[in-house]
């Protein structure tokens, strides 16, 4: 059987199909053209109204390769069927098979039946580089906050047992993995459905594992922090010094319109906390701009907290309408082009912030991890422990370096996201 994929949304998703493509492994070769291809997963997102459409564009442009390859089976699994469960087979009825289930195992097992393969399930198949992967901890998400659509697709939070966790983590180190990174919904809510279990326990047990080298820590909610978390994390030395806190605003009207159970003090709190037991954090974030209700006056408090915070890295949405969550009910009264601007306006200040804080690095030496070579190019790509592969900046250094491998090197040149340096 030849099997053609392709993979939208997070990286959460990314682990979904990386588990349904290691269930597969033996059974089938992977072809890259669906054109070529027995079977086609599209392994979808539907997190915001982009994300549907880029989803439902991607399903029918493989209904469009069809026609070169009638007997071309296109099964749909991900986001998309799990938020629609009712209207997609209706919706899209050239989909040969819509699977709704959010455990990626048991997609895998209804696959295997309707393609009369051996049951099973095998190691995951990373979609990146092998040096690094991602170790999903927990499925949905209880925070309920009022503009997101999560609970809706994925359901309440609920833990992996840390045995699971630690013995998958186990495999990937034996398979060379040297970066790990800690993903869920809310991975500092880890355990709050489990007995005498957290997510210290968890990055304690994955420091321990010999081949591990980084342990990133993402996605976490301001709100599950606590001190004994923060000392934790500090004292590890493979849990770097990198921590996605998104905060989404920072006026206290909308923080609790927006359902974030913190507000302005809890997040200046939490960011001086982290900044005085680690020095040399970077903290990533993220925004959201145009939230029904967003006065002008509580925009300017948010740009001016940016400015004082000066975050490390920070990424910022508009407010995306999402039917079926509460905040669909409010009016959604910040015009387009405003949300717009106020983004526009937050990015051009970050890219000062981001300029200054690199150029402070020119002439520094760090530590990185190289992700590609060229050497037709004479260039390789690395990263910090500061940086988190696709969403942060890259380290650019000549070739003669080898993937997956440390250097130190030291710093050249920089701009607002990316630094060039020499290997010494």
């Amino acid at each position: 059987m030849k099997l053609a994929y392709m993979n939208l949304g997070c990286p959460k998703n990314q682990v979904d199909l990386e588990t349904i493509l290691g269930g597969l492994a033996g059974q089938a070769t992977l072809v890259a053209d669906a054109r070529e291809a027995d079977v086609m997963i599209i392994n979808t997102c539907s997190f915001l109204e982009s994300s549907k459409k880029e989803s439902i564009d991607a399903i029918f442009d493989v209904v469009s390769a069809r026609r070169e390859n009638p007997d071309l089976k296109i099964f749909v699994a991900g986001c998309l069927p799990q938020r629609y469960k009712e209207e997609a087979a209706e919706l899209i009825p050239e989909v040969d098979r819509f699977f709704y289930s959010v455990d990626a195992r048991q997609t895998l097992a209804q696959m295997k039946k309707m393609l009369n393969l051996a049951a099973g399930v095998g190691r995951r198949r990373l979609l990146n580089p092998k040096h690094y992967a991602y170790l999903r901890v927990a499925e949905g998400c209880n925070n309920r906050c009022a503009y997101c659509a999560i609970p809706l697709i994925k359901g309440n939070f609920v833990s992996r047992p840390m045995a699971d966790i630690l013995a998958e983590a186990e495999g990937l180190a034996a398979a060379g993995v040297k970066e790990v990174m800690v993903i869920a919904q809310d991975t500092t809510h880890y355990g709050a459905d489990l007995d005498d279990v957290s997510l210290k326990h968890v990055l304690k047990a994955l420091n321990d594992i010999a081949g591990f080298e980084w342990i990133r820590l993402l996605y976490t909610h301001p709100a599950h922090w606590s001190d004994e978390l923060i000392d934790v994390v500090a004292s590890l030395p493979k849990v770097v010094h990198y921590f996605d806190v998104p905060i989404q605003h920072i006026s206290d009207p909308i923080l609790k319109r927006m359902g974030r159970r913190v507000s302005r003090k809890d997040i200046e709190a939490l960011i001086e906390k982290l900044r005085v037991r680690m020095p040399d954090v970077a903290l990533r974030t993220s925004i959201i701009t145009g939230f029904p209700g967003e006065t002008e006056e509580q925009f300017i408090e948010l740009l001016d907290f940016l400015e004082e915070a000066r975050f490390e890295r920070l990424g910022v949405f508009t407010y995306s309408h999402e039917e079926g969550t509460r905040a669909y009910r409010f009016k959604d009264d910040v015009p387009e082009e405003v949300k717009l601007e106020r983004q526009r306006l937050i990015m051009r200040q970050q890219d000062d912030i981001a300029q200054e804080l690199n150029a402070a690095k020119i002439g520094g030496v760090i530590r990185v991890l190289v992700d590609e070579v060229d050497a037709a190019q004479n260039v390789a790509v690395a990263r910090s422990q500061w940086d988190a592969p696709e969403v942060d900046g890259n380290i650019f250094l000549p070739a003669g370096v080898l993937q997956g491998e440390f250097y130190h090197v030291r710093i050249t040149d920089a701009n607002s996201y990316d630094l060039s340096g020499e290997v010494i």
